[in-house]
């Protein structure tokens, strides 16, 4: 190819091209569990909560649920990758074996929702959230029917007998409201430094292509969210579906939460599927020692996802 400025232009057209073929249709897995808010600052600011807002009958004064902003605060970062091809492979027509390394640049921007959604649910039981606790703790805070104030754990550990596994996780994905922030304050684009009077042309034969992008993400409702590294059992779901249930406004109504979604990581593949999707499975006879195949009670309960970003080791 000769190097000249219309060949340039329209070499990052191409760029561009492939670059976006994949941003468009990569697909995050973190989708169902992250709630996209626009971001036009260096930070969002959002509101804590007491509880949920919820309709009440009208006795007396309205009772006025508050939202400030400013409660907490999810910073966005500027992310980037840098790509240099050398004027000699582009002199020699060599740009086709670049193809696929900025289609695969495409896909990771595109799945960069994926990469900090995850990296927050990884870390969960040491990342604080709007309550001022770790978004995976045992001393979050509900009511029970009397409207006592009382704690609640969405944390679940191995009961006697037990061993911890990987962690798997229980979302509530069907609420306008979920368990994830991801904010997108500016988009990932590819910007050329191509000039052929640009140093890194002039000086280093090379021509250089800049992709970059701002977000962030950050905890959101963490009564959507239920982590365990009890065995995958049917009764362990069972127990955390169950546990998800028992949060209540602070007048004793209960939310009425019922997760959608079983998420886990590769190493629980199998387990996951035995329990969501197996049709018959172990229960224990009425003498209490026997166990008989019997139908999953479990069955269809909740939608299982697999996501190999979720860590997989025992105990984490």
């Amino acid at each position: 190819m000769e190097i000249n400025s219309p060949n340039i232009q329209g070499l990052t057209t191409e760029i561009r091209t492939e670059f976006n073929k994949f941003l468009q249709v990569a697909t995050p897995t973190s989708g169902p569990f992250v709630m996209n808010v626009p971001s036009k600052s260096g930070a969002n600011f959002y509101p804590r909560l007491a509880e949920f807002p919820g309709m009440r009958k009208w006795v007396g004064s309205r009772v006025i649920n508050r939202l400030k902003a400013g409660a907490f605060s999810v910073v966005n970062e500027t992310y980037e990758n840098t790509l240099a091809i050398d004027r000699d492979d582009l002199e020699d027509d060599q740009f086709g074996i670049y193809k696929p390394v900025l289609a695969q640049l495409g896909k990771e921007a595109a799945i960069m929702p994926d990469k900090l959604a995850y990296g927050i649910i990884n870390s969960g039981t040491t990342t604080k959230c709007m309550d001022g606790q770790y978004f995976f703790d045992a001393d979050h805070t509900t009511y029970d029917e009397n409207g006592k104030e009382t704690s609640y754990s969405n944390n679940a550990i191995p009961q006697e007998g037990e061993t911890a596994g990987p962690a798997w996780y229980l979302f509530k994905c069907d609420d306008p409201l979920k368990p994830i922030i991801y904010q997108n304050r500016r988009p990932f684009t590819i910007t050329p430094k191509t000039q052929l009077t640009d140093g890194n042309v002039f000086s280093e034969k090379e021509f250089v292509w800049g992709i970059d992008g701002r977000c962030a993400a950050g905890c959101g409702m963490y009564q959507f969210a239920y982590r365990s590294i009890r065995p995958l059992t049917v009764e362990s779901l069972s127990d955390a579906i169950a546990a998800m249930a028992l949060q209540r406004r602070v007048d004793g109504e209960p939310y009425g939460i019922q997760p959608t979604h079983l998420f886990v990581p590769s190493t629980l593949r199998r387990q996951a599927n035995a329990v969501v999707k197996g049709g018959m499975v172990p229960v224990l006879a009425p003498d209490g020692k026997t166990w008989l195949p019997g139908s999953n009670p479990a069955e269809d309960i909740v939608t299982p996802v697999v996501a190999p970003r979720l860590n997989g080791g025992n105990g984490a």
